[in-house]
């Protein structure tokens, strides 16, 4: 039997907690495409552990809501390839949208927790997150707890036609010559 990598995730850490997360700031940057507006949220359990979750994508692109916390990621970073791309944080969501590892990578970037690499395209390297965490463990010492409003459950386009009633099946005929039957038995 093998022991498990001690840089290895921690799924606990994953799991939303059972409690809802204070959250202490929200926060909103493009995709790292710059395409896309994405709005993120910075929260904090009960144990004042540091968390990150994408809350919304102004494109299509699917993703995650789910909290992460700011340790598992910064491990995951550094434990991931070099140079470092959004593939480091895909462990963190294995089965899930393979949006949201770039989402969050997108986030930590706006929050000046990675920067891009002078030399390599596509690639990141991680800042020292000293300053970042002193900043928001103040926010956390100020009981600062941002209200969000829930966000509506989307609705499957079939579920939405379905909802939305009979189909008026009363088209106009187009114009065109008519069927002439007659002709049909000549022939």
């Amino acid at each position: 039997m093998t022991k498990p990598n001690e840089s290895s995730i921690n799924p606990t850490e994953l799991i939303e907690s059972l409690k809802p997360l204070r959250i202490l700031k929200l926060g909103t940057c493009t995709n790292v495409s710059g395409k896309h507006k994405l709005t993120y949220h910075i929260g904090c359990d009960d144990a004042a552990v540091i968390h990150y979750r994408i809350y919304e994508n102004s494109g299509g692109g699917y993703f995650s809501t789910e909290w992460v916390t700011l340790d598992a990621m910064l491990r995951a970073i550094k434990a991931g390839p070099k140079p470092t791309t959004s593939f480091a944080l895909y462990e963190l969501f294995k089965g899930k949208s393979v949006n949201t590892p770039a989402f969050l990578l997108a986030a930590l970037l706006s929050e000046g927790l990675m920067q891009i690499h002078p030399d390599e395209q596509r690639c990141y390297l991680a800042i020292d997150p000293t300053s970042f965490i002193t900043d928001i463990k103040q926010l956390i010492a100020s009981n600062i707890n941002i209200e969000v409003a829930p966000k509506p459950k989307k609705q499957h386009q079939r579920v939405a036609l379905i909802a939305a009633g009979p189909v008026n099946t009363n088209l106009k005929k187009r114009s065109g010559r008519p069927l002439d039957s007659a002709k049909l038995k000549e022939g």
